[in-house]
């Protein structure tokens, strides 16, 4: 009787430590776990640009940016938009702008493979805008006050990320996109003076790739891409508002854009994250055929520098709430940029 009862107690004993030893290894299981994910949750919070959706993933995106500028041109989401009347006319004065620019951006993104991501881009576009205008005639100094909504340019895009990150190389992804021009083009304006664009005016196709690493409890990433911005055909006529002069505008030919960006986010906890990125965006010369004639647009190229401090927190496994503020670090960035994303995973 009192070796069955040592025989049970030992049981006992053994049992109960198995199960102490399984409820440990469930929890470092788990810690284990959410290490391995935080990278990848820390960049769903900052920038879908570096994490791709799982096979047959749905992901839809609602975001809201508010841009700011008091510059001689305007530069928005990597194209250049040059206001016709410098483009086509030759009359290069002094143009002070005041432009607010409110987005609101759907974006859906759908996992075709483990490493094969589709994106669409849908945006709708308010502008407000006050620009005092002193030409090289003797018009003298003239403002102008106009607004105009609509439709901008969608954008389709295919991401593929051929590596994945291991222990000592960072994860590659690669992307194409291509930009329509469904918003309202510079060159169809019915008075340039007045009127406002909701597109650039022309097609795009960009490239590049985005690299990350993870150096625990930092995420570091950065990437490069190149826009081939293509040649648009025009053939309208403008007439000068100093000299009543008559111009015929057969071609556009903006110019490529160059773009790098780094930086790094940091968890500060699970759910909640810190990021800080520099973004360049350099736009070659524009060209325009004009009366038959084509030259260079002088000063016509764009240099967009800007700093971006934002915060991501991860409501739940399926959505997250991110917000940043850009500043500008050029004279062709804005001012600065207010942007809240939120997206939802299916």
């Amino acid at each position: 009787m009192k070796k069955f009862a040592g025989i049970l107690l030992t049981s006992s004993i053994f049992l109960l430590s198995n199960a102490v030893a399984s409820d440990q290894d469930i929890e470092r299981a788990k810690k284990a776990l959410q290490k391995e994910a935080q990278p990848e949750e820390v960049l769903i919070q900052f920038e879908r640009d570096y994490v791709l959706l799982q096979k047959n993933k749905l992901e839809v995106e609602s975001s809201f940016s508010y841009v700011y500028y008091s510059a001689n041109q305007i530069y928005l989401s990597s194209f250049a938009i040059l206001d016709p009347v410098f483009l086509t006319l030759g009359e290069f004065g002094i143009k002070n702008a005041r432009r607010h620019i409110f987005q609101y951006n759907i974006s859906l993104r759908y996992g075709i493979l483990r490493n094969l991501q589709f994106e669409l881009s849908i945006p709708f576009v308010y502008r407000n805008e006050r620009t005092s205008v002193i030409g090289t005639s003797t018009t003298g100094e003239k403002e102008n006050i106009s607004e105009e909504r609509g439709f901008g340019d969608l954008s389709l895009s295919f991401s593929y990320q051929p590596i994945r990150e291991t222990g000592t190389r960072p994860a590659l992804i690669t992307f194409l996109a291509f930009k329509t021009k469904t918003g309202k083009s510079p060159f169809d304006l019915d008075d340039p003076e007045k009127d406002l664009p909701t597109g650039s005016g022309y097609y795009a196709i960009r490239g590049g790739i985005n690299l990350t690493k993870t150096i625990d409890p930092v995420v570091v990433f950065g990437g490069i891409s190149y826009s081939y911005n293509m040649e648009e055909d025009v053939k309208k006529f403008y007439k000068s508002p100093t000299t009543g002069e008559v111009s015929r505008l057969d071609k556009i030919n903006p110019g490529d854009t160059l773009s790098l960006s780094f930086g790094f986010a940091y968890a500060l906890s699970y759910n909640f994250s810190l990021n800080f990125q520099y973004a360049q965006d350099y736009t070659f010369s524009t060209e325009s055929t004009v009366n038959g004639i084509k030259s260079t647009v002088p000063n016509s190229t764009l240099n967009s520098a800007i700093l971006r401090i934002g915060t991501g927190w991860a409501i739940s496994d399926r959505s997250s709430f991110n917000c940043s503020l850009s500043i500008g670090l050029t004279n062709d960035a804005p001012n600065y940029i207010i942007e809240f994303r939120y997206p939802y995973r299916f």
